[in-house]
Parts: structure tokens; sequence; C-alpha cells
């Protein structure tokens, strides 16, 4: 497979060529945006890992511009997730970039070789993996608002959220639309890479007035909400609406999963919850939120077409396990006509 590695530090891209090099990676490089920009159409590479700082055209507006004019699979490769270079690398992800790993910095450093292993073995899973530039986000049909008469006067408790690669520009979308008085609280789990939980969580809260923190063992969920998952911890929820956090067995290579907590709000919850499914690759949710289906829950899964990775959602819709098949603006109308409607009936009586 075919890398262009796009970073100004020429000791960076030695020592990332010599890592992808050595797992059998040919690697091409660009020393800036621009050029890598330049180089697209006549280097065709397969995949791209992307700096966050670069004189002239940093990660973020490269990363947004590849999404929109040649679309490929983008792991943005950082050091310092504490440091400014964090929001951007959350930018990049709101652009269409698949991932954020910590960039190896040198063999004497004491995570070099765990930081190698997980770049080059995550550019292996990418590698093959189809990405596109999303469609618009429609509204819901008329026909889809109308059709929801079924649900208007479910006692709905709980909106669960599940996304992975492509999650974060269809997870804007959704919030940016979506009525701030929400009456139920929100939990997501975001596959994001180890140690970015809180950017991510930083970055959310930017999209959204609506509180957004990481999940705490032992707390109560509260309406209008958003409770995150945290790195490396499954969340589940109560019938009472109390998070609990555990580090059990990743489900199947993955914690947080998106199936632990579509589970665990199927067995407390039953059908009072409203599932969503969005852009990713791999399976991780689709068997919840069938489940979530099956007792009765509203369940919306992402258009493929309006994903960056349609993999979970063509995996959800394949197995039936939608009620619904929405762009990330559609959801929210959906939602928001739930909420209404539900306040004119509280109001009418």
């Amino acid at each position: 497979m075919h890398v262009l590695l796009v970073d100004d530090s020429s000791v960076s891209r030695l020592l990332l060529r010599s890592i992808l090099e050595q797992v059998g990676f040919r690697v091409s490089e660009a020393e800036h945006g621009q050029a890598a920009l330049d180089q697209l159409s006549a280097l065709q590479p397969d995949l791209i890992t992307m700096d966050v700082h670069m004189p002239g055209l940093d990660g973020f507006e490269t990363t947004r511009r590849i999404m929109q004019q040649h679309p490929l699979p983008i792991v943005i490769v950082t050091s310092g997730i504490n440091l400014p270079g964090a929001q951007t690398a959350m930018q990049a992800l709101e652009a269409g970039a698949l991932m954020v790993l910590e960039k190896p910095i040198s063999p004497t450093d004491p995570h070099f070789q765990q930081r190698a292993e997980v770049l080059s073995s995550s550019l292996q899973y990418l590698a093959h993996t189809a990405v596109r530039q999303p469609s618009p986000s429609a509204e819901a049909q008329a026909s889809t608002l109308l059709s929801l008469q079924h649900w208007l006067h479910r006692p709905f408790r709980v909106l669960v959220l599940g996304a992975s690669a492509g999650g974060p520009p269809a997870i804007k979308i959704l919030l940016n639309r979506l009525n701030p008085a929400c009456p139920w609280p929100i939990l997501l789990v975001q596959h994001i890479s180890p140690g970015f939980a809180g950017n991510y969580c930083e970055w959310l809260a930017s999209q959204t007035t609506m509180p957004v923190q990481l999940a705490s063992h032992g707390q109560v969920a509260q309406p209008g909400h958003i409770y995150v998952a945290p790195d490396d911890q499954h969340l589940r929820v109560d019938a009472c609406l109390q998070l609990s956090l555990d580090q059990s067995a990743r489900q199947p290579f993955i914690r947080p999963a998106i199936d632990e907590l579509f589970d665990s709000t199927a067995s407390q919850m039953r059908g009072h919850a409203i599932a969503v499914l969005l852009s990713g690759m791999g399976r991780d949710g689709v068997e919840g939120l069938s489940r979530l289906k099956a007792l009765g829950a509203l369940t919306l899964v992402q258009s493929p077409t309006s994903a960056v990775v349609d993999g979970m959602p063509k995996a959800a819709i394949n197995q039936h396990a939608a009620c619904y098949v929405e762009t990330p603006g559609g959801m929210a109308a959906i939602l928001n006509h739930l909420m209404q409607q539900t306040d004119c009936h509280k109001t009418a009586n």
C-alpha cells in the first residue's frame, strides 16, 4: 500500500518512513499541505498521514481540501496532545480525517515502540477503507415526519449515540440542528484514539450550547446534557439513568464499544430509548441497535451516502436494525419533531 507522509519536519518524515517501510508500505513525502495537494494526482496514494502545524496550509485546511477534491483515508499524526495542535486535530476530524494518533518522537522515548506499532497497525487497517465527501445533509422528508405518529407519545428516557471513523462531521450537523431544550440525556460513544477524549469533549462543547462532559462512574445523567465515554472504558446506563464505567473485555477489539452502551440501554430501558448509529467502519453498535429495535426503541441510522465511512450504517441497514435511515440533518429534524409534539401534547393536557 502507498502512503503519503505530509509533515514539515524532515526528521519526522525520516522516522515515519522508516517505521512504515519496515511493515511493507510504499512511502512518498510532502513537506507541507500545498505540496501534498499538488502531488495527489500524480502519486495517487492509498492513504495519507497528516501533521497538524505546517507552514502555509495547516493539517485542518489541507484535510478539508483533500476531502473536497480527492477523498482519501487521512490519519492525523501529531505530537503533544495537550498542545494547541490538538484543537486543529479535532477540526481535521470534523473535516473528514478518520483518526488522530500520537506521533512517535524518538527511538529513545519509552513510548516509541508502542506508538510505532499503533501507527503501523492503524494504517494497515485503514488502507482499504473507502471514504467519500458526504452529500449535503438534507432535512427529513415530510412523509417521514408524518410517519412518526406511532412514536409521539412514547415516554423516551434517553438518547444514545454511537460513531466511529467519520463520526465528528455527522455529530456536528446533528447537534447544530438539534433543539438544545432536549428532554433526554444524551450518551455518546465515539471511537477515538487514547488520550484525545478530553480534546474531543472540548471540540464537542464548541458545537452546541448543551453541557458536554466526560462521563463519570456513578453519576446520574441529566436531561439536555451530553455524556461522552472516556478513554478505554465502556459506558453503560441503568434504569435510574445512573452511568457506569468499566474496563471489561474489549468488544470485540474496542473499548469503549458502542454495543456495550446499546446493550445496557436495551436491557434497562427496553423500548423507551432512542438510538442513533453514525458513520464508521465495521459492525460495532449493529447488534445492540438490532436488539433495541426488537424491543420497540426508535433506531436511527445514518444514510450511507451522507457518511464519510459507510461500513457501520450499511451493516445496520442490512440487518434491518433501522426504523429510519436519515442524514444527520434529517435525524435532528425527527428528534426536534418528537420534542415539539411531546411539548404540544403536554400543553394540551
